[in-house]
């Protein structure tokens, strides 16, 4: 059975599902699914909301721990490339 084929067959069941606490289940894992690709690195690794949250909480965890560089440090030591 092709995916296409399994997502007509789950909608239809959706369809006939009565207690909300299923469906939040269902939303549930839809929105925390590791293969939740929301876009891709430049090199071409996709990136799922979870790593892009992770990622996140790290740079704003570094910023407030001063782990940052202003622009003029960066273009001072940009010049000696």
């Amino acid at each position: 059975m092709d995916i296409q084929t399994q997502k007509l067959i789950l909608i239809e069941q959706l369809l006939h599902v009565d207690d909300t606490k299923i469906i939040d289940q269902v939303r549930e894992i839809l929105n925390n699914s590791e293969s939740n690709i929301i876009g891709y690195e430049l090199t071409g690794i996709p990136i799922s909301k979870r790593d892009l949250l992770k990622k996140i909480e790290l740079a704003e965890k570094e910023f407030k721990e001063g782990n940052y560089q202003t622009i003029d440090e960066f273009e001072k030591e940009s010049e000696g490339w």
